[in-house]
């Protein structure tokens, strides 16, 4: 009895390895500018549309050399001052006569204690 060979053609193996290969770093390139374009407040499809018809690359450079919008901008350094305000000043303004307050009620106790309390 003879036993049956297995053959397999490498060629269209090997050519659809390519072109998933390709496919994903067309992909790969086109979502970069996209993920830019809404990190500076633009347009992601008007920038995906962009990549489909020039190239990922140029959109790219576009996108860096405008940079954020105005309201992005904006956004952008409300954001950063609500952080600034909130690490600048972290007790409440009254926290000295609660201070004051909780070491009359609490006699033989110290700083550490105070913060250690809740």
């Amino acid at each position: 009895m003879n036993e049956a060979e297995i053959y397999i053609e490498w060629k269209p193996l090997l050519m659809c390895f390519v072109a998933i290969t390709i496919a994903t770093l067309i992909i790969i390139s086109i979502v970069i500018p996209v993920k830019m374009a809404i990190k500076r407040g633009r347009s992601s499809f008007g920038w995906f549309i962009f990549c489909l018809f020039f190239s990922p690359f140029l959109a790219i450079i576009i996108i860096a050399l405008l940079g954020e919008t105005d309201e992005k901008r904006r956004e952008r350094i409300i954001e950063e001052e609500k952080l600034r305000n909130k690490y600048r000043d972290p007790a409440p303004t009254n926290s000295q006569n609660n201070l004051e307050k909780w070491f009359q009620e609490n006699p033989g106790k110290n700083l550490n204690d105070y913060y250690n309390k809740r």
